[in-house]
């Protein structure tokens, strides 16, 4: 096939790229794609340029060979063809017009019935510009000597056409009805691609000269505004832009890269965005919502399912999103209806991830695992029971949930569950996305990771790679251990102060009492605790009490452990009128199962107090006091 690289002196080549990737260090974030590709046709010969006629759901494209005869085709596209109950695309593949001197690009005129055909080297030229009937296949000339004319783009409301010379370097304007031919720009370093905005006031166009680039040229006054230089760039050949916004292109690399990068014209860099092409890549074409495109390579057309992934790995943990659980504690916003701060995790927990995310990744089944303290990761296998909607009865229906297979490596997965459609619905699930219901055991860090599988016959595909690598983390510190509580002693202030026994009658001294107590947790994630009297017709009040919110990491990150045999309140406590009276101290931590705290303990002790000189019956005791 064609070769397009000039020679150039190695050393020269060599420094300019050094210089240039020590001045661009720029990179756009690492974007991750959920990337699905499915061999439309093989066995062409060198397919080139292509074009979608979305109307009817079919693809027109070029093919370069065989030398002097190379043709326009028309192929049908999914759900048309490919499907268990269409035929292969390749039965439906249509010759429209053959005879082409090495064809390089197509476009479509739909509302006349054209198609318009680049050619490299037509026999007496350098190249030619051809319209073809696509009823009759009928082709005629437009104008010729265009110097090796590769991407086209029609200006039809203008009846013009771009396109580029890769042996003249000259970027044309041709009118489709005289032929005339404009030079917009000369001097281009062996161009292939060429993309223009809808306003047609800007053309990007690839050189493959070195170092390879993306320039920017005025389609009014015919300058070059500037060269985008993107480290790593290879043999780029045709253009297209990513979306209706037009501030990113996709670029076709050609071998020895074999794929196609999204460049951010905002900030002049690059991204992978579809990788293991087959070998030769060269045209592009993007549906009008952006998904799916068609990427043409020598022997075959794959279809690519690009959805950038930007939603979670990790959903969240009950009510706990998974971005408000830091260094393993949850912490969620003022006004959220669970609002917890610097909470560790306990009990057993659902844990949601992104099903859809996976399944949109080609992933057929996924494995959750986990390790603790830095420790292995060990996949898990457990089971739990899920209600799923009944489409015939309306019901929602329980339905078990467990690994189903095993992989080639031992790892046991859960099946992603799909309808019909091939897809996973949340809505059909309650709660939607669980996918890890884990009961915590022993405290400590643990990390859990996701592994996302394709299953395909007997074949097991490990698509994990396809995650982002930031996201597929989720750590939580697990602390089921119960907080230490206990009412110590009840003192009557003296002097002398006097110890009261549980079930001691007070009948004289001071009606003044104060407690020593331990409420504390050994692991510092105590919540709060509070020390109550209750007596006579449910009556009660609050001696004391503390919480975390007064004493936010007051013994270092995220930890405050509470007190151990201590005197409280700190002067002393009244009671209201004679009775008997039992105290209660509660204590909590801020261990969470994700929707709740789980983690409490209490304790109590009762007297008879006989000396307030209130009676029963009067209005602080109650009435009737027992």
């Amino acid at each position: 096939m064609k070769g397009k690289f000039p020679k150039q002196d190695l050393i020269t080549q060599i420094l300019f790229l050094l210089i240039i990737g020590a001045i661009l260090s720029v990179t756009i974030p690492n974007l991750t794609y959920a990337v699905t590709k499915t061999t439309i046709v093989s066995g062409l010969q060198a397919a080139v340029g292509a074009v979608l006629d979305e109307s009817n759901n079919q693809l027109y494209f070029v093919e370069y060979n065989p030398p002097g005869n190379g043709a326009l085709k028309r192929i049908n596209l999914p759900p048309q063809c490919g499907t268990s109950t269409t035929p292969p695309c390749s039965d439906t593949i249509v010759p429209i017009a053959t005879g082409f001197s090495h064809p390089e690009d197509v476009q479509l005129d739909l509302a006349h019935g054209f198609a318009y055909v680049t050619t490299r080297d037509d026999p007496g030229t350098t190249g030619a510009l051809w319209k073809v009937n696509i009823s009759t296949g009928s082709k005629s000339l437009v104008t010729f000597n265009l110097g090796g004319p590769q991407q086209l783009v029609l200006d039809i409301p203008n009846n013009q056409a771009y396109t580029v010379g890769y042996n003249d370097g000259r970027l044309r304007r041709i009118n489709l009805t005289t032929g005339a031919k404009t030079p917009i720009f000369i001097g281009l370093g062996h161009p292939v691609g060429l993309a223009i905005t809808n306003d047609r006031k800007y053309a990007y166009v690839t050189e493959q000269d070195a170092p390879a680039r993306i320039s920017k040229i005025d389609l009014t006054t015919g300058v070059k505004i500037s060269e985008i230089v993107l480290p790593g760039l290879t043999a780029p050949f045709f253009l297209a832009w990513t979306d209706k916004s037009q501030n990113s292109l996709y670029v076709v690399e050609r071998d020895p890269a074999n794929k196609v990068s999204r460049v951010d014209l905002t900030i002049n860099a690059k991204n992978n965005a579809i990788t293991g092409l087959p070998w030769r890549p060269s045209g592009i074409v993007v549906s009008s919502l952006g998904t799916p495109v068609y990427v043409t390579s020598d022997s075959e057309i794959t279809k690519v399912d690009l959805v950038e992934l930007t939603g979670p790995v990790f959903m969240g943990v009950g009510h706990v999103p998974a971005t408000s659980i830091v260094d393993g504690y949850a912490t969620t916003d003022p006004g959220y209806f669970f609002q917890v701060k610097h909470s560790p995790f306990g009990g057993t927990l659902n844990i949601f991830g992104n099903l859809t995310k996976f399944r949109v990744l080609g992933a057929t089944h996924y494995a959750v695992l986990v390790s603790k303290d830095g420790g292995t990761f060990e996949p898990l296998n457990l089971s739990w029971n899920m209600y799923k909607w009944n489409t015939t009865t309306l019901k929602y229906d329980l339905v078990p949930v467990a690994p189903n297979d095993v992989t080639t490596d031992g790892t046991p997965v859960y099946p992603i569950p799909l309808e019909a459609d091939g897809n996973y619905h949340p809505e059909f699930w309650y709660p939607p996305f669980l996918f890890m219901r884990w009961p915590s055991g022993e405290n400590g860090l643990y990390t859990f990771m996701v592994k996302i599988y394709q299953k395909s016959g007997t074949t097991w595909k490990d698509l994990t790679k396809s995650l982002p690598a930031a996201l597929n983390s989720l750590t939580l510190r697990i602390d089921n251990t119960p907080p230490d509580v206990k009412i110590l002693s009840i003192w009557q202030k003296g002097p002398p102060d006097n110890e009261i026994k549980p079930c001691d009658i007070v009948t004289k001294g001071n009606n003044k009492y104060y407690f020593k107590i331990t409420a504390y947790d050994p692991n510092h994630h105590l919540l709060n605790y509070r020390l109550n009297a209750w007596w006579g017709d449910n009556k009660s009040e609050s001696i004391y009490a503390d919480s975390y919110s007064a004493h936010v990491d007051a013994e270092g990150p995220y930890l405050w452990s509470g007190i151990i045999n201590t005197k409280v309140p700190p002067t002393w406590w009244e009671a209201k009128c004679n009775c008997a009276h039992t105290f209660y101290l509660r204590v909590g931590k801020r261990t969470i199962d994700g929707y709740n705290y789980i983690l409490s303990r209490g304790y109590h002790k009762s007297i008879t107090i006989n000396n307030t000189g209130v009676t029963c019956g009067e209005g602080p005791c109650g009435f009737p006091c027992p």
